[in-house]
């Protein structure tokens, strides 16, 4: 299969690109080093998990300094934990994520907090200087008097934030960054004109909910970003016809990497390898499969070594290990009392995809890509389908509207039937379940708004759906772990009231 000639970028569509980076990269650089490094339960719990490798040299979190911060821990004994004197192991707190990704970070970090002997949990503390203050003047009631006193409390500078915002850097913001260089470079060959390809961008730098969760440690924007590098080189060995064997062990790799992240991920994992095994049946084998053991086998092995087994914590989720003395989940309250209570499967699914959490009433460019998506499968034809390898003149990203397509459909049927995850992702901006095929649907988009190079109306509904969508963004960045905009205001107005 020949190569297909990748276009020369217009001098517009450089300089456009090189601005949209840059202000992307900025922004998120910038939110994420102002914002907390603590901003929920979720992001906790990984920490704390960082801070008992580091500094404890296990998996327990009983001792972090954090622990009542989170409540995605539960309490048990580790698998095959001897009994001392006749009783029962004794039962510890831990992470309920998986452990990969924590043990991952403690291992970037441990070569530097044993070079800095500094304890991830130390506190530099900082006398107050005396400062004039207004006080009430006991002798008139409506006057005040200035008081010159020094605060009791000194100023706390935690030592942790120069260990974990770098790690926050390292896997969200820089990774978003190279998500966008590599989705400009698709662009050149699927936008059909300059306004597709300026939107698209656009739309991918500042329109999901990628962005304000790259401030804050997640899977989700890793399983994005990890899956989005797994695409692009499938993209060059599918349309391009670059077929050596390291992009299929990398292919192999960042898929396996965004399903330890994300595990309803092996569904694309699973299309990919398919795919490849198809027309490359001897690379796929050898090198497909062997870039993929490097993210299982540690994935396993982490979790082994968490826990004595391969059992994710929160497949026990409802059980008397998430159901402690003093847990939360006892209690659940706000989204949360749906998991005890929930709604009907009609209800929930119109919530996931154009409700108070939906896919396409928060951030609705993504109907433009869904229209992007059908115009990709009928101009492709069937036989883009991925049972004969693509025709030269096959319109790019053909295959991969089949693929995104038919991986949304099964996961909106998963997490409507799932039993033990009816909330919405608890306190959360977006369904954050589905954040990982968000570049996915990034690479429809740009066929979806083609047609605004000609009609000043395309142009037009398009803007709108993006400003709906920066509305949504920009609403979460203050803190991702909080409601999105659509489910205050309903809530707000009384015509969807929460437990509270």
């Amino acid at each position: 299969m020949t190569a297909r000639p990748i276009p020369r970028r217009s001098e517009s569509r450089l300089f456009v690109g090189q601005i949209v980076i840059a202000a992307a990269f900025a922004i998120a650089l910038g939110v994420a080093l102002r914002q907390p490094t603590f901003m929920g339960a979720n992001d906790v719990s990984r920490w704390c998990t960082v801070w008992s490798l580091l500094e404890r040299g296990g998996y327990a979190i009983d001792d972090c300094p954090w622990l009542l911060e989170t409540q995605d821990k539960i309490l048990r004994a580790p698998k095959g934990a001897p009994s001392v004197d006749g009783q029962p192991p004794a039962k510890h707190y831990y992470s309920s994520k998986p452990a990969l990704l924590p043990t991952l970070i403690a291992g970037i970090l441990y070569p530097i907090r044993r070079a800095t002997g500094v304890p991830l949990d130390a506190v530099v503390l900082q006398p107050r200087e005396p400062r004039w203050t207004q006080r009430p003047d006991p002798g008139s009631p409506l006057k005040v008097k200035g008081v010159l006193e020094t605060p009791s409390e000194p100023v706390r500078w935690p030592a942790y934030v120069l260990y974990l915002k770098p790690i926050v850097i390292v896997l969200n913001v820089i990774p978003f960054t190279i998500y966008l260089i590599l989705f400009a470079r698709i662009l050149d060959r699927a936008a059909g004109n300059d306004w597709a390809w300026f939107f698209a961008l656009s739309a991918a730098a500042f329109g999901t909910y990628l962005l304000p969760f790259n401030q804050t440690l997640n899977n989700h924007t890793i399983a994005a970003y990890s899956a989005f590098f797994a695409v692009y080189l499938f993209l060059r060995v599918w349309d391009d016809g670059l077929d050596r064997p390291w992009r299929f062990a990398a292919i192999g790799f960042w898929a396996g990497f965004a399903t330890t992240n994300e595990l309803p991920a092996l569904s694309l994992f699973a299309s990919l390898g398919g795919l490849l095994l198809i027309h490359h049946p001897r690379k796929t084998l050898l090198f497909f499969v062997a870039g993929a053991a490097i993210p299982f086998l540690a994935f396993v092995a982490a979790q082994y070594a968490a826990f004595g087994e391969f059992k994710l914590a929160y497949e026990s989720f409802g059980g008397e290990e998430y159901l402690y003395e003093g847990s939360f989940w006892k209690t659940p309250l706000e989204l949360d009392a749906f998991n005890d209570h929930p709604e009907s499967y009609p209800v929930y699914l119109m919530h996931m995809t154009v409700g108070h959490h939906g896919f396409f009433s928060l951030t609705p460019v993504f109907l433009f890509a869904l229209w992007g998506a059908i115009r990709l499968i009928w101009e492709g034809g069937i036989r883009s389908c991925g049972l004969v390898r693509a025709r030269p003149d096959s319109p790019p990203l053909a295959i991969m509207a089949w693929v995104t397509v038919v991986l949304s459909v099964v996961l909106l049927a998963f997490y409507t039937w799932n039993p033990k995850a009816r909330n919405y992702g608890g306190s959360t901006q977006g369904l954050r379940w589905l954040f990982w095929i968000i570049p996915l649907w990034m690479l429809m988009l740009v066929r979806g708004v083609q047609g605004g190079g000609v009609s000043r109306l395309a142009r037009w509904l398009a803007l709108v759906t993006l400003v709906i969508s920066g509305v949504s963004v920009g609403y979460a960045t203050r803190n991702p772990w909080t409601h999105p905009w659509i489910l205050d205001a309903l809530e707000h107005l009384n015509l969807y009231p929460l437990s509270r």
